[in-house]
């Protein structure tokens, strides 16, 4: 008995139309998934900016230079506030966050650079040398050494891993006290450090009311920082432009 086409079409016609469907679905959702929003703006130091003289050099001056500028509070224009750590403190992130890419350290006429930074877990951080003088990067958190690394060589790079979120204060054992800087480490990818003008941007966060932490190092080196929150709210595909003050 033959068979009528009208029985082979219709199945697969079906199974096309429902295919169809819930690729629509399926796109719509991912659609929905990824209209996050963005957190920008501008921190401001509120207050005049502290005096700091520069660090004066104690050791290897000809590769160091006479004195040593005191980074740990730099202002720019109407206020901006520059090495701010902005992050999302009640940030929800499922599974890993991606490395940062590119992410190093160098040692160049005795400074750290850059002086701040933040990074992801599971990112690999390139420790470089560029003076032609004993360095050593100690990295310390909670007064507990993360990493010690001594670097004799110049143009020496030595890899490490970020393996635990938290916070990193920099110091050098070989003799250059004045050397300092910090690295943030998060689980999750809500964050960024403020440029030259004060400026950020947090890109795909999850839409809703979320608490946005800044925080700063000590100005006077003793302790782990200054630290204040603020509200915003965020909607899909959406920017929230924010101008926060933070006093130190």
């Amino acid at each position: 008995m033959t068979k009528s086409p009208r029985a082979t079409v219709r199945p697969r016609a079906a199974a096309a139309a429902f295919s169809l469907t819930l690729l629509v679905v399926l796109l719509a959702s991912a659609g929905s998934a990824l209209a996050n929003g963005t957190i920008s703006g501008v921190v401001r130091l509120d207050g005049p900016p502290p005096k700091l003289a520069p660090h004066a050099i104690t050791k290897d001056a000809a590769t160091c230079g006479k004195d040593s500028p005191n980074e740990s509070v730099v202002v720019g224009k109407k206020g901006a506030l520059r090495n701010v750590v902005v992050f999302v403190k009640d940030a929800h992130f499922a599974g890993k966050p991606t490395p940062v890419t590119g992410a190093a350290l160098d040692q160049r006429q005795c400074r750290y650079a850059p002086h701040v930074q933040a990074l992801t877990v599971g990112t690999q951080l390139s420790l470089m040398n560029n003076d032609a003088i004993l360095h050593n990067i100690h990295a310390n958190a909670s007064a507990m050494t993360v990493f010690n690394v001594a670097m004799p060589i110049k143009g020496q790079k030595v890899p490490v891993p970020m393996r635990k979120p938290g916070l990193m204060k920099l110091q050098c054992d070989a003799g250059h006290a004045w050397m300092s800087g910090w690295i943030y480490v998060f689980d999750h990818p809500y964050f960024a450090v403020t440029d030259a003008d004060g400026g950020f941007a947090i890109k795909d966060v999850p839409a809703g009311e979320h608490e946005v932490e800044l925080w700063h190092e000590p100005a006077d080196g003793a302790g782990d920082g200054v630290r204040t929150t603020s509200k915003v709210t965020v909607t899909d595909g959406g920017t929230a432009r924010v101008e926060l003050g933070l006093k130190l």
